[in-house]
C-alpha cells in the first residue's frame, strides 16, 4: 500500500527513519489539502480543494503500518485519535495512484495555516527566525 507523506516522515525530517524499509516512488507531488502547524513540531492536514500540500509517495510494506499508526496516533477511534487514515487519489505524470494519507482528526491541532503546503520550507523558515 502507498503512503503520501507530507511532514516529519519526509526525507531529512525527524521521523523519516520510520520509513527506512519503504520505497520512495515519487517526490514533490501535490494533494488537495490544507496544512496546519500543530504547535507540536509536526504538521497536520485536512483534505480541501482550496489549497495544495506537497509530499512524497512511498510504497510501504504491510508490516510497517502498525509503526506508522502508532507514530501518527491512529487507533481507528476518532474520539481519541490525533489522525485518521484516508485513501486519496494523487496525480502523477504517469497517471493517478491511490495512497493512504493521515489527516487531522483532533480539531485542536489546527493552530496555524501553512499557506505554502510545504512543511520543510515552512519549518526551515520558522526555525531560522
Amino acid at each position: 500500500m502507498k503512503l503520501f507523506a507530507y511532514g516529519t516522515l519526509l526525507h531529512g525530517e525527524c521521523n523519516h527513519h520510520v520509513l527506512e524499509e519503504a520505497k520512495l516512488l515519487f517526490k514533490g507531488l501535490t494533494l488537495q489539502a490544507i496544512m496546519y502547524d500543530t504547535g507540536n513540531g509536526y504538521p497536520a492536514i485536512e483534505l480541501s480543494k482550496d489549497s495544495l500540500v506537497i509530499g512524497d509517495v512511498y510504497e510501504v510494506p504491510d508490516h510497517m503500518w502498525a509503526s506508522l499508526d502508532e507514530l501518527e496516533g491512529y487507533t481507528g477511534d476518532p474520539d481519541r485519535d490525533l489522525y485518521t487514515k484516508q485513501l486519496v487519489h494523487i496525480q502523477t505524470k504517469g497517471g493517478v495512484l491511490d495512497a493512504v494519507v493521515y489527516t487531522v482528526c483532533d480539531e485542536t491541532m489546527k493552530k496555524v495555516v501553512i499557506p505554502s503546503g510545504d512543511w520543510i520550507a515552512y519549518r526551515k523558515a520558522r526555525d531560522n527566525k
